[in-house]
């Protein structure tokens, strides 16, 4: 199955859109006098979803008049893809539960795949000097209180 340009930017507006609208009409909008905290969201929400359905009814008309359509990714582009979006929820998911160094290895170990080419004996050299930058960055130089290690499960 052949995802196109077109349609996967109008599913994504159109996802966004109600994501927004729903978090939104949680906070509640308030009135026009005084707005609430769901305002703004609800506001954004419903401008996404209604540019979703424009780009939504140009692509469906556009298939109609049998316009070429683009493919949004090439067999070629997927793996980079799939890799790099696998390392980047590993870490996200990762992060609370086994601190910052072994989320950090998880991110470089998944990411280094998404290239063919990537050597493995360079693999380690990568991680212990992302490691070392971030650490030196995030940790030590900005105080922000990460755990480094923290196997909690």
């Amino acid at each position: 199955m052949t995802i196109h340009s077109d349609l996967l930017a109008a599913l994504i507006f159109l996802v966004f859109g109600t994501l927004a609208l729903a978090i939104g009409y949680s906070y509640g909008f308030g009135t026009l006098a005084a707005l609430g905290s769901g305002a703004m969201p609800m506001l954004v929400g419903a401008g996404l979803f209604a540019m979703g359905l424009v780009q939504l009814v140009q692509t469906s008309a556009a298939r109609r008049k049998g316009q070429q359509v683009v493919s949004t990714f090439s067999r070629r582009e997927t793996r980079p893809l799939l890799f790099i979006l696998s390392a980047i929820l590993a870490f996200g998911l990762l992060i609370d539960r086994v601190g910052l160094l072994p989320s950090l290895a998880a991110l470089v170990g998944i990411s280094w795949f998404a290239d063919e080419s990537g050597r493995k004996r360079e693999l380690l050299g990568v991680l212990l000097a992302v490691a070392a930058l971030i650490v030196a960055i995030f940790y030590l130089g900005l105080g922000i209180p990460f755990r480094l290690v923290a196997w909690r499960f």
